[in-house]
């Protein structure tokens, strides 16, 4: 059994943060890093079900055994899932949008240049195209990766 999810659009944050330094009540200590690079993968998908059934099947397929989806009815602890907005377990996090609630869009700040933006397929409207073309928006944020670190 597989979800019903369709991926749509796929956000990969690149961020580089200089080391800085950290304090105690009483010490100050240095950052163990000059620098350091992390990514972050965010997929955003739709269901053409309901989402109270999307989140329904994908908590079923959760429950398979060697399943790779984190999700489960045991960590949601109740059939109604679908009224917080969020379900997360072990730095995955899946989003929808809510009637009071859609989801932002990725941006990247003109300012800040230790933030690149990449989206694929080029984003036509970007998550609201998405939202506006296929329904309900699902966003599926994986864990950050810190890949590269310039130590002290």
């Amino acid at each position: 059994m597989s979800t019903p999810l369709e991926p749509r659009l796929l956000v990969i944050e690149d961020r580089y943060a200089p080391g800085v330094a950290g304090s105690g009540l009483f010490t100050l200590h240095r950052a163990d890093c000059r620098v350091s690079c992390r990514m972050l993968v965010t997929a955003y998908f739709s269901s053409p079900l309901p989402s109270a059934e999307t989140l329904s099947r994908i908590l079923d397929a959760g429950e398979r055994a060697l399943s790779g989806i984190p999700f489960t009815r045991e960590l949601v602890g109740s059939d109604r899932p679908h009224d917080s907005g969020e379900l997360s377990r072990a730095g995955h996090a899946l989003t929808w949008d809510r009637p009071a609630a859609p989801l932002p869009e990725p941006a990247e700040s003109p300012y800040d240049h230790r933030l690149r933006l990449l989206c694929e397929p080029s984003p036509e409207g970007g998550v609201q195209g998405v939202r506006s073309r296929y329904g309900t928006v699902f966003a599926l944020t994986l864990p950050p990766v810190t890949y590269y670190r310039v130590p002290r």
